[in-house]
């Protein structure tokens, strides 16, 4: 989540991306983090480290301190803050969690992408989780369905369907053009002009890391932020026949630019629970 939020200043200034609010179908009113962190518990998980930018860490706290103290609240009572002191990019922030994580596997999640399921489905944090503990494998990324539109702001990935809305990778390009997008990324059964493209759910072993890490050393030498999508890459090329997408029942809103924050905000209103 650490970042400038140079999309959405001034408002940014003051508040974080997270402390945005959203209102629910049944009038609640919880901040993009609230939301988040509801749906990881839902996934089972009970430890969270939240990657902030320098100075972020007490007004997150607040709220949650706060949240906490609501009847009904269903957040992760263990929340540790990680600091990225500059903004070298996604990859860099998840690679600040490598201590936190150890050897265990992990999932990542955007702090400015909400997850929103179609009715009766499960968040989609936990429908990837439950895809990871069952196939396995080296990474279980989240997909959702987006139209040509949308190709130039996500990564999107061709996959050969395995059944249950399970894919292994093909390949992968972050932000394709068209003709890039239709050569190379067209997954099969799905309509035309559309493709599976990241909706901000990751689930990993600890090996990427170790690619993280090579990501970093070769960043060292040509300078520049690392990219998370490279490292996806060294591990899609470890394991080609193991690193796997889930299209999730749902789909993600980007929240993190003025446009994508009212169609988040739209969105949300439908929601009922």
């Amino acid at each position: 989540m650490a970042g400038k939020g140079t999309r959405l200043m001034p408002v940014t200034a003051a508040i974080p991306k997270a402390l945005f609010p959203l209102a629910d179908g049944a009038g609640r009113i919880k901040c993009v983090l609230h939301v988040i962190l509801e749906h990881v518990l839902d996934a089972g998980i009970d430890q969270v480290a939240l990657v902030v930018s320098p100075g972020q860490a007490e007004m997150l706290e607040r709220y949650l301190d706060a949240a906490r103290r609501m009847e009904g609240c269903s957040i992760p009572d263990r929340v540790t803050f990680i600091e990225q002191t500059h903004p070298r990019g996604f990859g860099d922030a998840v690679l600040c969690c490598s201590g936190f994580v150890g050897g265990e596997s992990f999932v990542v999640l955007l702090g400015d992408h909400v997850q929103v399921p179609v009715k009766g489905a499960k968040p989609g944090v936990t429908q990837v989780t439950e895809a990871f503990d069952l196939r396995g494998g080296a990474a279980m990324i989240g997909m959702h369905e987006i139209p040509v539109s949308e190709l130039s702001k996500v990564g999107v990935a061709k996959g050969e369907p395995l059944g249950g809305c399970v894919y292994r990778c093909v390949d992968f390009v972050e932000k394709p053009d068209l003709e890039t997008a239709t050569s190379r990324l067209e997954t099969p059964g799905l309509g035309e002009g559309v493709f599976l493209g990241h909706c901000g759910v990751y689930a990993f072993t600890p090996e990427i890391f170790d690619c993280l890490e090579e990501e970093t050393r070769h960043k060292s030498r040509v300078q520049g932020e690392v990219e998370m999508a490279a490292a996806q890459h060294r591990l899609l090329q470890r394991h080609p026949r193991d690193y796997y997408l889930l299209q999730i029942a749902g789909r993600a809103c980007d929240m993190g630019t003025p446009e994508g924050y009212y169609r988040t905000v739209e969105a949300w209103r439908s929601v009922e629970w």
